[in-house]
């Protein structure tokens, strides 16, 4: 099969640190591959693949001091006139940029299908409701709960998978509490440094701050560092993640947002790391209450069930994370792209 991924010029693919979207979209691209597929990647081009790479844009706009954000938007749109170029290349065009993708993706002659990453905000809503008969696909049945379940067409839901064999369990003394994660409102970084002065335990925060956070990081956040008891790391790459996983007692997750997925809750259930979750999004469909997780609704009721992790069989918590792995996304994935082509074209 000729399968084209389409990923964002923002991040480069995998990412540096952070992006979800990215790491996604490289264990994708890398399992196709694998399994004997003709893949083309269309991303930066400081990404790295086994797969063809086309490119726009030389790295990564979020590292590129060149251009402004205002700016991006051009870059997209010669993503997707480079992919219109090529069209006639491929069985089936996958894409994971968004509605930027959707006016040109609509005209093409092969097989097309769209990931939704991120909420439908009232923004691109109008887009997304114009091209509401393309193939998509939600990443959680809460997501189409929140999104448009009844407009658009939905083909499918596939969990984002992730590398479980890459986070492994260590045998390591865990001490404090671990934020991962973009540092933000939607987050809920200050809730998680509530909830570890209450238990008096110290956090690490670990995440980037993006230019729209910057307001939120100086009053809520940056005033309340006390290292070591609530200490800011900032951005982290694979390896330091995994240390920090290793070493904390527990994930705080008090997401203020119906989160589609959260690749962070995956990766701490491999590393047999429970979490303290806001019952938002799909936290449930991912945690289980009272055993890979205390799931609840404020900073006093996280905290008061905090002694229950101390009974909880860490062992659950990888045992529940192989069913969000890459294997089972690609293999998962297959099986729309299949529906989706002609059977002539299918190879």
């Amino acid at each position: 099969m000729r399968i084209a991924q389409l990923a964002t010029n923002v991040e480069c693919v995998p990412p540096v640190g952070y992006g979800g979207t990215e790491l996604i979209v490289h264990y994708l691209t890398e399992g196709l591959a694998q399994a004997g597929h003709d893949v083309t990647l269309f991303a930066t081009g400081d990404s790295q693949t086994s797969a063809r790479l086309v490119s726009v844009a030389a790295k990564a706009l979020r590292t590129n001091d060149q251009y402004r954000t205002t700016q991006w938007q051009a870059f997209d749109i010669q993503m997707m006139m480079k992919v219109r170029e090529m069209a006639l290349e491929f069985d089936l065009i996958h894409n994971h940029m968004g509605y930027q993708a959707l006016p040109y993706l609509a005209d093409l002659d092969c097989a097309v299908v769209t990931t939704l990453h991120n909420g439908i905000k009232s923004y691109c809503a109008p887009i997304f409701k114009a091209y509401s008969q393309l193939p998509y696909v939600s990443i959680s049945n809460a997501y189409r709960r929140f999104n448009y379940g009844d407009l658009l067409n939905y083909v499918a839901t596939i969990y984002n998978g992730i590398d479980v064999d890459a986070f492994m369990p260590e045998e390591k003394e865990r001490k404090y509490l671990l934020f991962l994660g973009r540092v933000c409102r939607d987050k809920g970084t200050r809730d998680a440094i509530e909830i570890a002065e209450k238990l008096n335990l110290p956090l690490k925060i670990a995440g980037k701050v993006d230019a729209l956070d910057f307001e939120y990081f100086d009053t809520l956040i940056k005033p309340r560092l006390n290292p070591p008891m609530i200490e800011y790391i900032g951005e982290v790459g694979p390896e330091e993640k995994l240390a920090l996983y290793a070493g904390a007692l527990a994930v705080v997750y008090p997401i203020n947002f119906e989160e589609p997925f959260g690749l962070v809750m995956a990766e701490a259930l491999a590393t047999n790391t429970p979490l303290m979750a806001y019952d938002r999004g799909s936290v449930k469909e991912l945690l289980t209450d009272g055993e890979t997780a205390i799931i609840g609704n404020s900073v006093n009721e996280l905290v008061q069930r905090y002694p229950e992790l101390q009974k909880f069989d860490r062992s659950k918590c990888r045992k529940q994370a192989l069913k969000f792995s890459n294997q089972a996304m690609v293999e998962n994935y297959l099986g729309v792209y299949e529906k989706l082509l002609k059977p002539s074209k299918a190879r």
